[in-house]
């Protein structure tokens, strides 16, 4: 009987810093739209216009939250590089679609525009930012050639 090789396990993905913030924004992000930015309610019981920009921005949250998951769970540089720039992408779709794309409500003081629209935008920056800065790390460990610290 012959010697048993040893089969070479994949190394474990790294989670940084950038990483978690990444993570944290787009967790709190789905949070925020499910506990307090709801949409608009009527007396009389009429649809409100901003009920499709609420559902909106929940799906983008939900697509946002995926695709960290999927970030974590690529090992190679490029993938990485790929769910950055999806990311980026939801961010400026997450602030822009908001107002000027997706409607509101007729009245300025509804809670659309008091709570729903500054959250998006401050949301949308944010996760934009982060990716961004998710992009700086995967470029400094190519560029460097050094790998996180566990």
């Amino acid at each position: 009987m012959g010697k048993k090789k040893k089969q070479k396990v994949a190394p474990r993905p790294q989670t940084g810093a950038m990483d978690v913030v990444l993570a944290a924004v787009s967790i709190i992000n789905l949070a925020g739209l499910r506990m307090f930015v709801q949409p608009c309610t009527h007396a009389d019981g009429s649809e409100p216009a901003c009920r499709l920009t609420a559902t909106v921005l929940l799906v983008l949250a939900v697509v946002a939250v995926g695709l960290v998951v999927l970030r974590q769970l690529g090992a190679d540089t490029r993938t990485k590089r790929s769910f950055d720039f999806l990311l980026l992408i939801v961010g400026v779709l997450y602030a822009v679609l908001p107002g000027n794309v997706l409607g509101l409500c007729s009245d300025a003081s509804m809670v659309c525009h008091v709570v729903m629209l500054p959250f998006a935008r401050v949301m949308g920056v944010a996760l934009g930012l982060a990716a961004v800065a998710c992009e700086a790390t995967v470029d400094q460990e190519v560029v460097t050639g050094r790998k996180r610290r566990r």
